[in-house]
Order: structure tokens, then sequence, then C-alpha cells
């Protein structure tokens, strides 16, 4: 077993399935209300639509969901939200306990739509590999109708009619609250969002940008877009971002600065994976891995003169997988990171070329050609055996206090999405120390895959109005809400 070493935060989150939603939902709805911002991250079943079947008759070329131009990419997105679903969200609360100081609710949201809909059987496989659950979904998931309008189909199942009103009255309550929405890369998120339980996602760009602005008044905020602005030159994805704010705030407070300081309400076990990324529900791309040429990973290899996977600390993964022989630790990744940028601090470039390392304030050669990662770490004092390696990593255990066996709290998390809100919304809490009111400049800027430097703005045009279905399901909330007022002020005082 491969340790990091790293002190994370356990993931402490309650799962919340059809069998418990009834009698946790005023609870989520409490820490929802008492929030100062809410974090979010989901898993659905495709980001587009790959090899249909021609059955179906679908135009794919209309199914571009990295179309340049976001009118066409809209529409695309939109296509594969209405015919796809949401399998789980997860919901971090972030409920202030003094300044900089935060009591984090996290809650995984199990999900079974109950319109049919596609799956790419490379997703399950993903959902699978990642710890996910299909049997527990399948005899467990709260189960919703998508696209209500503004209510629901009618079931045959009371129960389903119960469950879908309650995980609806969830996203309704984020809105009535009129708190920060924290997503990272969150534009599939708000359009599965609003698909799955506000109403049928409107024809337009422009309605669904001009809806967005009444559902969130206080801002939707995008981590991946703000750290490419506030942070430029390092990577983005979201495990990287979270084990580097951890770092962060961990010097800040050592240095006697203002820093984050986050309790979990409840402390469990907690097992990880090695690596921790930001992945959505997708199809991977097909590699044999029989047919891999052992020369060609090899050569790739040489050409990388650290004792970690550069592409993987770029960008989350690497094209070899398990045959990478470079670390894919990310913890390990930023303690290289930290000590190149102290060296390189301290000392000029080298006008040569070639890898080379320094070891007692020295530069030492290492020739390309034996460029192999135990050189390097000798050459770095670093012992190669105690290098977390890719294939070798297996899920490592965090002891922590134990709950009573009647607990509904999880006590293991892998891929989950309401970790990944979690970090999420760590993130964000990081930046806002660092960076103030800087974050207020990049609100409602939302990450695009391929345009990072284009982001869709959520803004009112002058020239677009609300949808249909914005109308229809404000209403609706206005009508709960008054409902929900009229029976608080006829209950009697509590003893």
């Amino acid at each position: 077993m491969q340790d990091s070493g790293a002190k994370t935060a356990p993931a402490v989150y309650t799962d919340v399935t059809r069998e418990n939603i009834q009698a946790l939902f005023s609870d989520i709805s409490k820490q929802i209300s008492q929030a100062s911002f809410i974090a979010i991250d989901s898993e659905f079943t495709g980001l587009a639509l790959s090899e249909a079947s021609l059955e179906f008759g679908f135009n794919t070329a209309e199914w571009n969901t990295r179309a340049t131009d976001m009118r066409d990419m809209y529409k695309a997105m939109s296509s594969v939200a209405k015919t796809h679903a949401l399998v789980s969200l997860g919901l971090s609360t972030f409920v202030p306990t003094g300044d900089n100081a935060y009591h984090v609710y996290n809650f995984n949201l199990l999900l079974q739509e109950q319109n049919t809909h596609l799956v790419n059987p490379a997703s399950i496989s993903f959902l699978a590999q990642n710890g996910f659950d299909l049997g527990k979904q399948a005899l467990q998931g709260i189960r919703y109708f998508s696209g209500p309008n503004p209510m629901p189909l009618e079931s045959r199942s009371a129960a389903i009619n119960i469950e879908g009103e309650l995980v609806r009255k969830v996203l309704f309550a984020m809105i009535q609250v009129k708190k920060p929405l924290v997503v990272h890369n969150g534009l599939f998120d708000l359009a599965y969002l609003y698909q799955s339980f506000f109403g049928p996602l409107p024809d337009s760009y422009e309605s669904f940008v001009f809806d967005l602005t009444g559902m969130f008044p206080a801002g939707v905020f995008d981590t991946k877009f703000i750290a490419e602005k506030l942070i430029p030159g390092t990577a983005s994805y979201l495990a990287y971002l979270y084990h580097k704010s951890e770092r962060d705030q961990r010097v800040r407070r050592e240095q006697g600065n203002e820093a984050l300081a986050v309790k979990l309400t409840k402390i469990l076990l907690y097992e990880k994976s090695d690596v921790e990324t930001k992945r959505k529900i997708q199809p991977k791309k097909k590699q044999d891995k029989t047919k891999l040429d052992p020369k060609r990973v090899e050569e790739v290899e040489k050409r990388q003169y650290k004792p970690y996977c550069e592409h993987f600390a770029a960008f989350g993964h690497c094209m070899f997988n398990d045959r990478c022989r470079r670390s894919h630790d990310i913890n390990f990744i930023l303690d290289c990171q930290e000590k190149e940028a102290n060296e390189s601090s301290t000392e000029p470039e080298a006008k040569d070329a070639g890898p080379d390392v320094r070891q007692n304030g020295k530069r030492k050669r290492v020739d390309e050609e034996n460029a192999h990662p135990s050189k390097i770490l000798k050459a770095l004092n670093i012992n190669p055996k105690k290098v977390p390696v890719s294939q070798k990593s297996e899920p490592t255990s965090l002891e922590t206090t134990k709950l009573d066996d009647n607990s509904n709290n999880n006590t293991t998390a892998y891929h989950t999405a309401a970790y990944d809100a979690f970090m999420t919304g760590f993130i964000f809490a990081s930046l806002r120390i660092q960076h103030g009111e800087a974050l207020d400049m990049l609100k409602n800027r939302i990450y695009r895959m391929g345009r990072g430097a284009e982001p869709l703005l959520i803004q009112a045009s002058a020239y677009a109005s609300a949808s249909t279905t914005y109308h229809q399901t404000m209403k609706l909330i206005d009508e709960i809400s008054n409902q929900e007022s009229v029976i608080e002020s006829t209950e009697p005082p509590a003893d």
C-alpha cells in the first residue's frame, strides 16, 4: 500500500436515498437556509452523444457540446441534458461560525430518473470502476421525473410522487435563500439541475441565462474559471486545486495569517483512492492497452525529466493510465513543485539544455538517455521506494471517530458528488480569503470546455426575457413558500 502521507480532511457526507429523504429533508433545508454559500456537483450519464444507434435518427452534427458559437453549444448541451439523466447530486453547505470558519454539511443524493433516458455503456463502466453502486441506485435511488412543468407527471406510486416532490424542493430551497452558488466547471451541472428539477430547458440560450440570474441572484461562482484567472499557469482541475488550497491555508495558519477553518459535522472513516480527480460521467476514449507500444511509452517518458507524470500534473489524466511509471499522486506532485519553485527562485537557470537536479545546493546533471525517475529521485535525496506509483496505489484510510451503527452517514467515499461538492466549496472559501473582493468581479462567469477564455456570462440581456418555465416554476415556489409560512404561524409553540 502506497500512502502519500497527506493529512486530508475526511469526506464526511450523508447518503440521501428514497428510504430516508423524508426524514432528512427538514435537516437539509435547515442547513441550506443557514449557509453562507452552497456548493454543488453532479454525476450524469453523458456529456455528449456518442455512437448513438442509427435507429434513433439523431443528427449528431447538432450535438457538438464544444461548438464555438454559444447558441450552437447550448442547443447541443440542452439536447444532451434532456435525453440523459442525473444519477447523483452532491450538496455542500458552508454554515458560518466565525471569521473564515464554517461548519460543513455534505449530502449525497442518490437519484433515479423515471423517464426513459440514454446511458452509454462506457458510462456504466466508469461508474462501477469508481465505486458507484449501481444496484443501490436501482433499489434506493430517489425517483423523479425530469423536466416537470410546473409539476411532475403523476405516477401510480404515491411514494414516487413524494420522493420527486422532495428532491425538487431541495432545489427550491436553494433558490429561496438567495445565497451564492458555487460550482467547478459547472455549465453542465447547471443545465442538468434545471432540466431535472426546475423544468424543461428553454429553447434559447438567452432565456436560459436570463432564468439563472433570477434563480440565483447572489451569483454563481465557477472555481475552475476563477482559478485560471487568479492563479494563471497552474493546473485547474478539482483535486489539484483542492490539495493546493489545503496547503495554502496551512501555510497561512503557520505564518499567523487569517486562514480557513472548516469543521465537518461528523467524523467518519474515509477511504480515498490515490487520485481524486474531477471527472464527469462520460464515455472514455476507447483504449486497448494491449496495443500500447512499450517503446512509445518509454519514448514519451524519456522526454519527462521529473519523478511525477507532468501530463497528469497539468490536466488530471494520463494517456498511459496504470502503465505510466511516474507518480500520479497529487500531494507528491505538489511536494515536487514546491521544491522546484523554491530552487528556481534561489538559483539562475542553467544555460545548457537537458534535465538536471540539485544536490546540496549544487546542480547535478542527469543524462537524457538515463533520465529515469529513480535517478532523479536519488539526486533529490528522495527514496524511490517511498514515491507513490499510480498503478500500485490502494485506498488509504484515516482513523476517525466512530458513529452508531444506526447512522445514516456513509463511512466510505470513493468518487462521490458530495465529496466533489465539498472540495469545490473549500476551494472557493480559500480563494475568498486570499483574493477578497476580486472574486466578486468573476462571478456569473461559467467555464466553457474548450473555450476557457470565453466563459458563459450569466447576465440578463435587454433583448431577452425569462422563459415560460421560469414564470411557472417561480410561481410554484412562491405558493409553496406561502403555504409553509401559514403552517409555521399556526403551529403551537414548543414546550
